[in-house]
């Protein structure tokens, strides 16, 4: 009786050793820290061809080995990407389906990614993949493998023909989407009395967006649509939603420039990124102006240090005594050197 209480205590002491050394992730356990998975891709060298763009192909393949963590665990799997350099400080996750033990990227996408960690168009850079695979509070990574990739402009335009440039899509100002991704941008200098437009898929009346059924929407059979005022507007479509949004950009304000209330809009000059706008000023020497940016005092620039220089946030700048009718000015700024000229026309 005494040996089978001892063979019993010494089973119980050992069985209560290897619980100890157990961990619990709800109801699930796994022993220790875990075993590192592994990544492969199909290539090692990836030239992306713009022509796929538009294509349902795979660029490159992903293959994991899981990590393995003792015991049967759920286990969350992510591929992270970064560029050779920055040492996994802002790398990109992907998560990958529970199970999945594959990953494949379009050409697309890849690209887009690639130009998301900041590779150079046309050239080939280096990216790192790593496999994240944690169980609760336990993460371990596979050893990354290097890939060399080629990345190219996905970029595309839309043009905007409209009465403030004749109606021609030829010499239409456009819209640009960066990595054609249906998201276009750009400012559009808005002038005249007539502010009627359309947006064109080329430089032709081919395909063009015009009103849609509600305010803010386009649509393609559409009448013209309708700029919010003259100047300089930034405009974003989304042709997969079928919106458009126009924002202004700087303005003058001021009691020498019709009042503390009412912006008047400038323009872009996309030569040398300076606003303009030429306007009537008047004040008895004593009346002054502004400039803000989207209508807004949440950035504004006033007088700088200087003559002609600006500051955030600055004091009013005062316009000299003008003729009983007021004198016509042509006003220039660069919000980014912090620069402004009045010159009297």
């Amino acid at each position: 009786m005494k040996k089978i209480f001892i063979l019993c205590a010494a089973f119980c002491a050992g069985l209560a050793l290897m619980l100890a050394s157990c961990k619990k992730t709800g109801s699930l356990a796994y022993l220790g820290n875990g075993t590192a998975g592994a990544v492969t891709a199909s290539s090692s060298k990836i030239v992306l061809d713009v022509s796929k763009i538009s294509a349902a192909d795979t660029s490159v393949l992903f293959t994991i080995k899981s990590a393995s963590f003792g015991y049967d665990a759920a286990i969350t799997n992510e591929l992270q990407f970064d560029s050779v350099g920055d040492n996994w400080a802002k790398p990109v996750s992907v998560t990958m389906g529970a199970g999945a033990t594959t990953l494949s990227y379009t050409t697309y996408n890849f690209n887009t990614l690639a130009m998301k960690l900041g590779l150079h168009i046309n050239a080939a850079g280096q990216v790192q993949v790593r496999l994240k695979s944690t169980v609760s509070t336990v993460t371990v990574y596979s050893d990354p493998i290097t890939l060399t990739v080629t990345p190219f402009s996905a970029a595309s335009s839309v043009y905007v023909p409209g009465a403030y440039q004749g109606w021609s899509p030829a010499s239409a100002d456009s819209l640009v989407s960066e990595t054609s991704n249906g998201i276009y941008t750009g400012v559009i200098n808005f002038t005249g009395s007539d502010l009627a437009f359309k947006i064109t898929s080329a430089k032709n009346w081919a395909s063009a967006y015009g009103q849609g059924s509600t305010s803010g929407t386009v649509s393609l059979s559409g009448g013209n649509l309708t700029a919010p005022g003259i100047g300089g507007y930034l405009l974003t479509l989304n042709t997969d939603l079928l919106t458009l949004i126009f924002i202004p950009q700087w303005s003058v304000i001021g009691d020498a420039a019709g009042g503390w209330s009412t912006d008047t809009q400038m323009y872009l000059n996309k030569t040398n990124n300076t606003w303009y706008v030429t306007m009537k000023l008047t004040s008895d020497g004593t009346k002054t102006i502004k400039f803000r940016f989207k209508n807004d005092w949440g950035t504004n620039l006033g007088a700088g240090s200087g003559t002609g220089t600006l500051s955030a946030g600055g004091s009013n700048i005062t316009i000299p005594a003008t003729a009983s009718g007021g004198d016509t000015y042509t006003i220039t700024i660069n919000p980014t050197a912090l620069t402004y000229t009045l010159v009297k026309q």
